[in-house]
């Protein structure tokens, strides 16, 4: 843990662990998997970045939001780590760059959607590599018990057996007790290798204002009005209504725009790079968008 200490302040710029990193990170490198469920933003990312960097092989991270994955690995670019994602918005290019990556065995994480697992080419690719860490991200995917069951999720136990992983981290934030049991039963994970830190986040609260639907928008400009400019994020369950109250607040001058998954790879990027850039956007968005973005 001395090594995990001086790569947290000399990679990484922070002075201490936050509350359960450094649990689960003594766990993965002692070569045992672990499941490490922490509140949104409590820091998650880190219990895999920073071993990937002591660990001598590859780190696979599993994550279902390319959001997420593109945000991680400009991260981690920024800091000079090796870092790549796989996934539909990738050019010809840029795949091809991250398969040369992988022969020569530059790349210390590689990002990719669980779907992903189902090419038999990449799966034939990774059987021929070292992976030292597997990461699966929103893990509470694999529980039919979980709010988000996804099963292709399934898949990736097998999977971990069959490439020999080194060792599995598993991260969510919203494991129940039955979801959190079967993800370390899935993944052999022992209890003293689940850390739970609770769910409860100090910085934020919910204010509900009840609304009829016609005077929706007319509530949510009033708001905006009201509040000095930052960057906001309108959440909506449906596509066309992420599309119709864009349009209404950009009609109201407002820099707003929409982002949802009927959407181009390309715009959808560019809606996200121009979030992150501005500090007066407004995206009205499905619940695709934001997971996991700092």
């Amino acid at each position: 843990m001395e090594a995990a200490r001086a790569v947290l302040r000399d990679r990484f710029g922070f002075e201490k662990f936050r509350p359960g990193q450094e649990a689960v990170i003594a766990h993965l490198l002692a070569g045992r998997s672990a499941l490490a469920v922490f509140p949104t933003g409590s820091g998650k990312s880190l219990c895999y970045q920073l071993p990937a960097l002591l660990l001598n092989g590859l780190t696979v991270v599993v994550s279902p939001l390319i959001a997420l994955m593109k945000d991680q690995v400009d991260f981690l670019l920024a800091r000079g780590i090796a870092a790549a994602r796989l996934d539909s918005s990738v050019s010809r290019e840029a795949f091809e760059e991250i398969q040369q990556g992988l022969r020569d065995r530059r790349l210390k994480l590689l990002f990719v959607a669980p779907e992903r697992f189902s090419n038999e080419r990449f799966l034939s690719r990774l059987k021929s590599l070292a992976i030292d860490l597997l990461v699966i991200d929103e893990a509470h995917c694999i529980s039919e018990w979980g709010h988000n069951f996804r099963p292709d999720y399934l898949k990736l136990a097998r999977y971990a057996r069959e490439l020999k992983v080194g060792r599995v981290l598993t991260l969510t934030a919203t494991a129940t007790p039955a979801v959190a049991q079967d993800i370390c039963r899935e993944f052999a994970i022992s209890p003293e290798a689940h850390v739970h830190t609770g769910f409860y986040r100090p910085n934020l609260f919910l204010r509900v204002t009840a609304c009829p639907p016609r005077d929706r928008i007319g509530l949510l400009i009033e708001r905006l009005r009201a509040r000095p400019v930052g960057p906001t994020i309108v959440y909506v369950t449906l596509q066309k209504t992420a599309e119709s109250v864009a349009a209404a607040l950009a009609a109201s001058g407002f820099a707003a725009e929409a982002y949802h998954a009927g959407m181009e790879a390309e715009t959808r990027e560019a809606v996200q790079n121009r979030f992150m850039a501005a500090d007066n956007t407004i995206v009205v968005a499905t619940i695709a968008f934001g997971m996991g973005i700092d």
